[in-house]
Formats: structure tokens, sequence, C-alpha cells
């Protein structure tokens, strides 16, 4: 009898443990999988606890006939107290050899990058994000998804 309620404790603690603990998650997807220069993908979040760090977490789809091996992107950041700030970032889509990151089936690859891990907010309301394809190209094909996902950091 304690060995099957060891087992279920153990089992119940596994379930616990992967659990998704995420407290953000969207999806932005470009119309007919084409980002605009001019058509940012927004991002709003409230951060209710600024004792603990956060990991950013973005999640591209992508077709296999994306033209580049990159993705440069504008990323702008607005706080609750009205101040904002920008950085130029470069997402690396493929290596060195022109391989596709992550993993690719039926035409699309899948790729999580870690924007920041380990962030804190100083203050505690309502923020966005709001990334903006940065390359020399008007209409960038290929983009599928973008879905930002911000958890506790572990």
């Amino acid at each position: 009898m304690m060995q099957r309620l060891l087992v279920l404790m153990i089992t119940l603690l596994g379930f616990t443990a992967c659990q998704n603990d995420t407290i953000f998650e969207q999806v932005v997807k470009p119309e007919a999988e084409t980002w605009l220069y001019h058509t940012p993908a927004e991002f709003d979040f409230s951060i209710q606890d600024t004792s603990i760090r956060y990991d950013f977490l973005l999640d591209i789809k992508h077709s296999e006939d994306y033209p580049f091996q990159n993705l440069y992107t504008k990323i702008k950041t607005s706080f609750p107290d009205a101040t904002t700030q920008e950085d130029v970032v470069s997402l690396e889509l493929a290596d060195k050899l022109g391989l596709w990151e992550g993993k690719c089936r039926a035409g699309y690859c899948f790729l999580t990058i870690a924007l920041q891990e380990g962030a804190r907010f100083a203050l505690l309301g309502d923020y966005s994000l709001d990334f903006e394809q940065f390359t020399r190209t008007d209409s960038l094909p290929g983009v599928a998804e973008l879905t930002l996902r911000i958890t506790p950091s572990n």
C-alpha cells in the first residue's frame, strides 16, 4: 500500500513540475505570410510581480523558402511610466552554411530564440513590445508566425 502511495505522489509531482508557467503568450501571423516593413507585430502584457526574473522567448515559424539567413528586427519597448527604448536585433535563422536552425517539416521551419533570460522589471504595470521587420525590403515573404512567450526564469 505504501509503495502505491509513493508511486502516486511521485506521479503527481511530475505532473505539477510539467505545468506551463507561461505568464504571457501571443501569436502574430503576418497576412499572407508576408511581413510588411511598417506593420509591427505588437505584444501587450502586464507585469504583476517585480520580485522575480522572467525569460522572453520568441517562437518563429518561417517557410523553407525564406530568402535570408537572419531576420533583422527593431524592437520598441514601452514601459508603464511612458518611457520607451528601441533596439535592433538580428535573429539568426540559419547557420553559417545556410542550414536552417530549429526543426523543419512540411515546408516550414520552427525555431525558438531566447530574446532575454533572467530579466527583471522595475515597474508594475502594462508593457508593450513592438517588433518591426528591419530588413532592406518593404515586404518580407516567408514569415508565417511570431509567438512571444514570457515565463518565470528558473
